[in-house]
């Protein structure tokens, strides 16, 4: 099963086969056993299932994109509660010898007890009227689609750069995966230039990923004084600090044409196919 749109076929044909692929795999890993490694899974290629959506934009594209989304949402488990206990880990260490073990430890427990006391939620039902609700693809224009989600991915990094929220560098990560995800689907058009791009663009997303989730440990640490973690807050601004430095250079790279030059350069690579 590969995540990449064929050129043999015709696009609606090759969407289609890629949407069936994700959703299929998403629902038999849930029927099979419900855990949170399943449930990740489902949520990770309902996401890639709405970036494809976004490239191939189907009629009634917005009902389709509300439904996955409602669908991810009804899927839950215990991987963000693991997720705040591995980042404690990656902070201890990073900043070994700063702080004491005990003040990671005495943090990082009680996130892996609430993840090992969360019971997942959801089922392969949820997904199960999804696979049955075809798109209906018209004079799909691939190139515009990437356009589209690269120029909003440039605007994002514009926001992020000037004013580095949480809330902005979010979404500008969210925009980066939907670049990351369009490109492995377009990798058959110019499979070594394509790979490259895509490679950048999930070492961005990592980069932003990394700093999302400190910041919702950082979050979790201020409201909840029952976790005992105020020592870390600093540690958790320094490494912020440095990840924003990395997402910079980053984009800047990703992002260094203008939306138009980046749709030329892609329909040159079409038109030699």
């Amino acid at each position: 099963m590969s995540y990449t749109l064929s050129l043999d076929d015709p696009p609606e044909v090759a969407i289609e086969r890629v949407r069936r692929e994700q959703l299929e795999a998403a629902f038999d890993g849930l029927r099979e056993e419900l855990s949170t490694e399943s449930i990740h899974d489902a949520r990770k290629r309902l996401k890639k299932t709405r970036s494809l959506l976004r490239l191939s934009r189907p009629e009634r594209f917005k009902r389709h994109n509300r439904k996955l989304r409602d669908a991810g949402r009804a899927l839950s488990g215990a991987r963000d509660a693991d997720v705040m206990a591995e980042t404690v880990e990656d902070l201890a260490d990073r900043f070994s010898g700063r702080l004491p073990k005990v003040a990671f430890e005495r943090v990082r427990a009680p996130l892996a007890a609430r993840a090992a006391a969360t019971e997942p939620e959801g089922s392969a039902d949820t997904l199960g009227p999804l696979l049955s609700d075809a798109w209906v693809v018209r004079d799909v224009d691939l190139t515009a689609s990437l356009k589209q989600t690269y120029a909003r991915g440039r605007d994002a990094f514009k926001v992020a750069d000037k004013q580095p929220t949480a809330e902005h560098l979010h979404e500008w990560r969210k925009r980066v995966k939907d670049l990351w995800y369009q490109q492995d689907l377009l990798e058959e058009v110019w499979p070594g230039v394509m790979k490259a791009q895509a490679k950048e663009a999930k070492k961005l997303s990592k980069t932003l990923g990394e700093d999302h989730d400190l910041a919702v440990l950082d979050e979790l640490l201020r409201t909840d004084p029952s976790l005992d973690g105020d020592e870390l807050r600093p540690l958790i601004a320094r490494r912020r600090k440095q990840l924003l430095k990395q997402a910079r250079k980053r984009g800047r790279r990703v992002y260094a044409e203008r939306p138009k030059h980046f749709a030329r350069r892609l329909r040159r690579y079409v038109e030699l196919v």
